[in-house]
């Protein structure tokens, strides 16, 4: 596949995910709201559509990055069409588009690192999305009192992360070293949420 045709794809894809956010703010009952205001749901294409392209090193950062700010985009255009006002560039904006550029490079090279490395740096690529979703799960289950609305969306959002964490690893999914590992990581992102949970 061409690299422009790669940047395209990586922009139509970044562009749909933000219109189906909208979509499924709007209309996804109370219960699994919350899969459609998950900032983890917008990194599955991000980090698989770099992944199962397998590029290089910076295409990879540059496609994840490219499908995050056009994701961006798509929400905040297509929400002020559905919702009836102009678009503008707002401080909220900004946040998610800083929030593209961190998370673009940091999933991007870890789809690199899963398909171009061995070990330590192989595990850490494959390892990044599942621990995301799990710490994202056990945060909610750790205060499951403001999410006992949506239990529904929580179990969701849990078993994404253990299927994914099988699906990428495949045979290394029980190597101790790699469990250990993926533990690390999970305990890093629910630092990273619990903050998050704090301050917001």
């Amino acid at each position: 596949m061409k690299c422009t045709i790669k940047y395209l794809l990586s922009i139509f894809i970044g562009a749909g995910v933000g219109i189906i956010t909208v979509i499924g703010q709007k209309y996804l009952p109370i219960n699994l709201n919350f899969l459609a205001n998950s900032g983890a749901v917008w990194l599955i294409p991000a980090y698989l559509l770099s992944y199962y392209l397998n590029l290089g090193r910076r295409d990879s950062i540059l496609i994840s990055i490219c499908c995050l700010v056009f994701s961006v985009f798509g929400y905040y255009i297509f929400e002020s069409v559905i919702n009836h006002h102009n678009f503008h560039f707002g401080g909220l904006m900004y946040i998610w588009l800083i929030y593209a550029l961190i998370s673009g490079v940091i999933f991007g090279l870890g789809a690199y690192f899963a398909n171009n490395k061995n070990g330590c740096f192989q595990y850490v690529g494959r390892n990044l999305l599942p621990a995301t979703f799990l710490s994202e799960g056990f945060n909610k289950i750790i205060h499951i009192k403001e999410y006992s609305h949506m239990v529904p969306a929580v179990i969701m959002v849990t078993s994404i992360g253990v299927i994914m964490y099988l699906i990428l690893n495949k045979k290394d999914a029980f190597k101790r070293n790699n469990i250990f590992l993926f533990i690390g990581l999970m305990i890093v992102g629910l630092l990273f949420y619990e903050l998050v949970f704090i301050l917001v």
